[in-house]
C-alpha cells in the first residue's frame, strides 16, 4: 500500500509539473530560465579557462571524427585491394576454362564443353560485377580520402585557433583586471566608469567582428582549395589528352 501511495504521488506530482509548464507564467519561466543558463555559458566562455574547455571538448569531437574517417578509409582501401586481386583471379581462372572449352570442342566432347561454357557465363558475370564494384570503390575511396583530409586542416586550424584565443583572452583578462585596478583607485570618478563600459563595447564588439572574419575567411579558403584543385586536374586531363594525341599519330 505505501508503495502504491509513493507512485501515485510521482505520478500526480509529474502531471502537475507538465500542466504548470504548458501554462502562460510556466513558459515564460522556462524562456527566463534558458535565458540565463546561456547567459551564463557565454560568460563562462569568454574567460581562457571556459574557453579552453569548449575548446579541448570541440577538438575531442574532431579527433574522434578524424579517426573514424581514418577506419573507413583503410577498411574500404582493404575491400578494394581485395576485390581488385579477385578480379586478377577471375581472368585467370577465365582465360583457363577458355582453354579447356576449346581443348573439349578439339576432342569433339560437347557435352564436356557445355559444362565448362556454363562456368564461364558464371565467371564473366563475377568479373562484371567484381569491375562495376571496383569502380565504385575507387569512387568511394577517394570521397573518403578527401572527408580524412579535409577534417586533419580542421582539427590542425581548430588547436591553432584554440592557443591563439587562449592567449588573447589571457591578454584580454589581464587588460580588464587592471582597468578595475584602475576603477578601484577611482571609486568616486563617474565618467571613469562610464569610459570603462565603452571600452568593455569596443571590446566585445572587436571580438564579434572578429569571429565574423574568421567565419568568411575559413569559408573562402575552403572555396578557395576545391577551385585549385579543379584546375590542377583540368591542366593533368590536358596534358594527358595532349600525349595521348601525340601517341596516336
Amino acid at each position: 500500500m505505501t508503495n502504491l501511495m509513493y507512485v501515485i504521488f510521482v505520478v500526480l506530482a509529474f502531471v502537475l509539473l507538465v500542466a504548470f509548464f504548458n501554462t502562460t507564467f510556466g513558459k515564460q519561466l522556462l524562456v527566463k530560465l534558458k535565458g540565463r543558463t546561456d547567459e551564463v555559458m557565454r560568460q563562462d566562455a569568454s574567460t581562457p579557462e571556459g574557453a579552453k574547455d569548449y575548446y579541448n571538448v570541440a577538438i575531442r569531437e574532431k579527433e574522434e571524427f578524424y579517426n573514424k574517417a581514418s577506419m573507413t578509409f583503410a577498411e574500404i582501401s582493404g575491400k578494394l585491394d581485395s576485390a581488385e586481386k579477385e578480379l586478377y583471379q577471375s581472368n585467370k581462372e577465365l582465360m583457363r576454362v577458355n582453354k579447356q572449352i576449346n581443348d573439349c570442342l578439339n576432342q569433339n566432347n560437347e557435352e564436356l564443353a557445355m559444362q565448362y561454357a556454363l562456368k564461364k557465363t558464371t565467371l564473366e558475370n563475377k568479373i562484371t560485377v567484381l569491375r562495376e564494384t571496383i569502380e565504385e570503390m575507387k569512387v568511394a575511396k577517394k570521397h573518403q580520402d578527401e572527408i580524412r583530409n579535409q577534417v586533419s586542416i580542421d582539427l590542425q586550424k581548430l588547436k591553432e585557433e584554440k592557443e591563439q584565443v587562449l592567449f588573447q583572452l589571457e591578454a584580454d583578462s589581464q587588460i580588464i583586471e587592471l582597468h578595475q585596478s584602475m576603477d578601484n583607485l577611482n571609486l568616486n570618478s563617474e565618467s571613469e566608469r562610464m569610459l570603462e563600459r565603452v571600452r568593455e563595447g569596443v571590446k566585445k564588439t572587436r571580438e564579434r567582428a572578429e569571429g565574423s572574419r574568421i567565419a568568411y575567411d575559413s569559408s573562402s579558403q575552403v572555396n578557395e582549395r576545391r577551385l585549385e584543385a579543379s584546375e590542377r586536374e583540368r591542366n593533368a586531363r590536358q596534358i594527358l589528352d595532349e600525349m595521348k594525341r601525340q601517341r596516336g599519330k
